[in-house]
């Protein structure tokens, strides 16, 4: 292993993993969540480190990468938005009396945490790393005197986590009415889509036209420029590729999706030293009068608008239903049986027709809503439109008509099989719940006389494809835990998106010095894992916390990152935030041999500040082996006088006095598309791969480049988080700086030129 002996075992020693390790020395993904216990100190003046951000930030350029990737300035803003989302949930959970929820527990209001809390801003005013970004052993967040304070503690944690959960609830009201306020038209498609348009001999290129052609409405969006609560939602929705596609495609909303997350003005909009989402009071105006709601959530409502599944009559009910005693033990039953909305006890009757609701009873509705929409305007139900792939798929040859279409056979089931019928459905409401309606299907395709009958058109009615039984499963699937109009979850969606913000918070790269180059080193590695699921369909790779961050980011722009994943991998990569953890450790491994043996770079090593810091002068001690009109590099020799305790923080000045150089690379020519310009960048990746495995089979170990002093070299341990061989996630826009730095490699607009 590379690096100082000593300051490898002094690392053992305090229980933390040393920067770098190997692949095969079975590396696993420790946990994001620890404090650092020794003191930290920085060598920056205050007057220096109390700026907030970079203030080079302030200008950043969002033009579209050439290479079609997510740029430095896309990440850098993703990250303000993220803070932005912490200091959201912070403000909520800890104001006393929202939503009713007034529990007396102030003493215990969470300091620790939150983009703004005062803890937060004292280490930044002293220019220090967030703790919580190596090894050591977890530290409580309440160190109570007894076991009775320890418990109020963990109370008043659980009340905060309502709270959030009752505002993450209206927010997802609040997106749908947004939502269905969004044009459901446009050039390309002025009339809805319907199941006729999949029928290859009437409309062979319509729905391929979708993610083809038309325009989005950024400028539309500009003017209606939508609150915090309502973007968070809309973040999340769009980092669920293959269902927003979906949604998108069954409700005609293709000028939305052809729209990229509004990058540029989320930057203006959020202020780079307090996390406030400040826009101009004119937005506010237009919104309110638009959507007929106030601009602050918590200025609205406190009662949820709901359906009855049998007589479709619209009643109100309380998001959450607080009791009226304060005592502990009617505080713990609350949390636990809220029959409010939001809570898991949901119950209620219909003021009209007596019907006991339930949020089973609110699925079954939603499937009763959808087959409804189906037979009046022939909208296809969730779960038959994509491919496995996760492309909209036709008719295929030899199956012209759309009676023929395989994965249509949930829609020929609701239209055939009267128990499935809306109406049947609404009289048979108060017994039927999502389990009954799997029956239903699984008799049906278990019975030779109804298979014939949905497959009448068929040239051999009697079979049913494989295609048909899946269809029917992702069917099903949209209406598990969901009863909203959306093709999934959005409350729970947003909560367990929340894990991820709280990461990106607490490792804090926007405050890092070396921010940019932290984000410019992540979208090469990004591009490297998505190239390494191409030529691994059969493998499950598991990404790091730096490629999660490129990853969503570019999955916030669906056209483009719906390009790019197709090209490099010939599918519509899902990013599945719900598939179980059980190999979580095998498939880390492998992806991380995998990538080390193809790119000659290390997949997993810390990126706090400090190591941050330390690793950018040092990136390029290959370039000066390589180019002989390089400078020389001094990084060795002040490498040794860097101080190793990461708790210290990172050290600007160091930082700042070193530059790395880079290779010299001829002119290539001009580059004509994107994803000619990215084979160019992976040949020079290869050929610089080669280089390095040359180095090392000659066994010249002073010549052999550092692991931590590679350009590539960059992630925190693996987010976990799995990505199945059947998944793929979509991509996202570039949007970013007038250049891209790959380890030396400058790619200009003209072709490739040297540093």
């Amino acid at each position: 292993m590379s690096g100082n002996p000593n300051l490898h075992q002094k690392e053992v020693n305090e229980g933390r993993p040393p920067v770098v390790k190997e692949a095969g020395d079975g590396v696993e993904p420790p946990p994001y969540s620890s404090r650092s216990q020794a003191s930290s100190i920085t060598n920056v003046p205050p007057s220096v480190a109390s700026t907030a951000i970079n203030p080079s930030f302030d200008r950043l350029n969002f033009r579209p990468s050439p290479l079609e990737l997510p740029t430095p300035a896309e990440c850098i803003t993703h990250l303000k938005l993220l803070h932005a989302f912490a200091k959201l949930r912070h403000e909520v959970g800890n104001r006393e009396g929202v939503f009713g929820i007034d529990l007396g527990l102030e003493k215990f209001e969470d300091t620790k945490t939150g983009a703004n809390s005062n803890e937060a801003s004292t280490r930044r005013n002293q220019g220090e790393q967030p703790p919580g970004v190596h090894g050591q052993g977890p530290t409580a967040a309440y160190a109570g005197s007894g076991n009775e304070e320890q418990k109020m503690a963990a109370l008043a944690e659980r009340v905060r986590e309502k709270r959030w959960n009752v505002y993450v609830a209206k927010a997802v009201d609040r997106f749908h009415k947004w939502w269905a306020s969004l044009p459901s038209t446009s050039a390309q498609f002025p009339v809805p889509i319907t199941t006729l348009d999949f029928d290859n001999s009437e409309n062979s290129e319509r729905i391929h036209n979708f993610t083809l052609k038309g325009s989005g409405m950024e400028d539309d969006l500009l003017a209606t420029f939508p609150p915090l609560d309502v973007l968070m939602v809309w973040h999340t929705y769009m980092l669920n590729p293959r269902v927003y596609l979906e949604d998108c495609i069954r409700l005609t909303k293709h000028r939305i999706w052809k729209t990229a997350f509004p990058w540029e003005a989320v930057h203006k909009f959020i202020n780079n030293e307090t996390f406030e989402y400040e826009v101009f009071e004119g937005i506010r105006d237009v919104w309110e009068k638009s959507s007929a709601l106030n601009w602050d959530l918590l200025d609205d409502g406190i009662q949820k608008t709901i359906q009855c599944p049998r007589c479709t009559v619209e009643f109100t009910v309380p998001w959450t239903s607080m009791p009226s005693d304060r005592s502990i033990a009617s505080l713990e039953w609350y949390l636990n049986c809220d029959t409010g909305f939001v809570g898991d006890e949901f119950r209620c009757d219909c003021p009209q027709c007596e019907l006991a609701i339930t949020h089973e009873k609110l699925r079954v509705g939603k499937f009763i809503s959808d087959a409804s929409t189906l037979l009046t305007n022939k909208t296809p139900l969730p779960g038959t439109i994509l491919d496995s792939i996760g492309t909209p798929q036709m008719t295929l040859r030899g199956k012209k008509k759309i009676g023929t279409h395989d994965p249509f056979f949930p829609n020929r089931a609701v239209e055939n099989i009267s128990l499935l019928r809306p109406d049947e459905l609404r009289k048979n409401v108060d017994e039927i719940t999502m389990r009954t309606l799997k029956s239903v299907f699984q008799s049906v395709l278990t019975s030779r006389s109804k298979v014939e009958l949905v497959n009448k058109e068929q040239f051999k009615p009697e079979l049913v494809a494989k295609e048909s039984k899946i269809a029917v499963r992702k069917t099903l699937s949209h209406y598990w835990d969901n009863s909203s109009s959306f093709g999934l979850d959005l409350i729970g969606a947003v909560m367990r998106q929340g894990s991820f913000v709280q990461k990106m918070v607490k490792i804090d790269w926007l405050h890092s010095p070396a921010a940019m180059t932290t984000m410019e080193r992540l979208i090469v590695k990004y591009h490297r894992f998505v190239r390494l699921i191409a030529e691994n369909h059969r493998k499950t790779a598991v990404p790091t916390l730096d490629i999660d961050l490129a990853w969503h980011t570019h999955q916030l722009t669906p056209r483009i990152y719906y390009r790019y994943t197709l090209s490099l991998t010939r599918k519509f990569l899902n990013h599945d935030d719900k598939i179980p953890e059980t190999s979580l450790h095998t498939n880390f491994q492998w992806t991380a041999t995998a990538y080390e043996k193809k790119y000659s770079s290390p997949y997993s090593e810390c990126a706090c500040w400090y190591c941050e810091c330390t690793r950018e002068p040092l990136r390029s001690s290959l370039s000066t082996r390589l180019n002989p009109f390089s400078s020389s590099n001094p990084t060795t020799s002040l490498d040794t006088n860097l101080p190793r305790d990461p708790a210290t923080g990172p050290h600007v000045s160091s930082h700042n006095a070193v530059t790395g150089t880079r290779l010299f690379v001829p002119y290539a020519g001009p580059l004509d598309s994107p994803a000619q310009r990215r084979n160019t960048l992976d040949a020079l990746d290869r050929q610089y791969a080669d280089v390095r495995k040359r180095y090392r089979k000659k066994k010249r170990e002073a010549d052999t480049p550092r692991r931590d002093a590679d350009a590539y070299a960059y992630s925190p341990y693996g987010y976990p988080m799995y990505y199945p061989p059947t998944y793929v996630p979509y991509y996202s826009d570039g949007v970013g700086c007038e250049e891209r730095f790959t380890d030396g490699w400058r790619l200009r607009e003209g072709g490739l030129k040297a540093g």
